[in-house]
């Protein structure tokens, strides 16, 4: 099911349970739907939506449960800055919480820290301050999660265009990563009609309503841009990430 005004994948008990469950992505909810937890929902990217932070200040007590990677930790970062979080589970170090067993995720969920004198954000701010030397930035590594589990071929090429994309303008890929097309954010509505294939999207602009449609329409799996319409819902069948 989808919740609240940004539409977000959540499990059937969000409304009447106390306690709560945030994760990452919409195949996270549907892991742990699997095993009988119904009071999860997901962030859907690392901007986390003002539904949830509304969310976490009515529920109690409210756990992030993340992928035992640094883009786990860093979507935690921005959750302990903008929201009221109680307890952190995460999956073993190398897996993500789609991917875990149903021992693995009691196993995990039972092994829960409470966030307490800051020891959590010390853990945070290491781990984050390690991946500074190496080849990607912090949102460019989440980026690349967020590409490997769309499956897409060529990924950095993808984070290469959000890096590169020049201002108000807007670069189209097919399913095998061929570049389509360049052209200005003004244009992208109707040059759609002439790339039907076109699957990825990198855009210096905002996500309108309008636009949305348009890229639904033609099965569009993925879009980068700097933001959206506000209260502009997002539906799980395209995938957003905002740089």
């Amino acid at each position: 099911m989808s919740w609240g005004t940004d539409n977000l994948p959540a499990g059937p008990e969000i409304e009447e349970r106390d306690d709560l469950i945030i994760v990452e992505g919409r195949a996270d909810v549907l892991n742990l739907l699997r095993i009988g937890i119904k009071n999860s929902i997901a962030v859907q990217g690392t901007s986390v939506p003002k539904s949830i932070i509304a969310l976490t200040k009515e529920k109690n007590p409210v756990t992030f449960f993340g992928d035992g990677d640094r883009g786990g930790t860093l979507i935690l970062k921005e959750l302990l800055q903008v929201a009221e979080i109680d307890y952190v589970a995460r999956a073993p170090e190398g897996y993500e919480v789609e991917e875990l067993t149903r021992k693995q995720m009691i196993k995990a969920l039972q092994n829960k820290k409470q966030i307490s004198e800051g020891k959590i954000s010390e853990e945070i701010e290491v781990d984050v301050q390690e991946t500074s030397e190496e080849e990607y930035t912090d949102k460019e590594k989440v980026l690349l999660r967020f590409l490997k589990k769309l499956k897409v071929k060529n990924k950095e090429q993808i984070v290469e265009a959000v890096r590169n994309i020049g201002l108000g303008q807007a670069i189209a890929f097919d399913k095998k990563m061929n570049q389509l097309f360049e052209i200005s954010v003004g244009k992208l509505y109707d040059k759609l009609d002439e790339y039907h294939q076109s699957k990825y999207l990198v855009m210096d602009g905002i996500l309108t309503s309008r636009l949305l449609s348009r890229l639904l329409k033609f099965n569009v799996d993925f879009v980068a841009c700097k933001n959206r319409e506000e209260e502009l819902k997002i539906p799980d069948k395209i995938t957003v990430f905002y740089f």
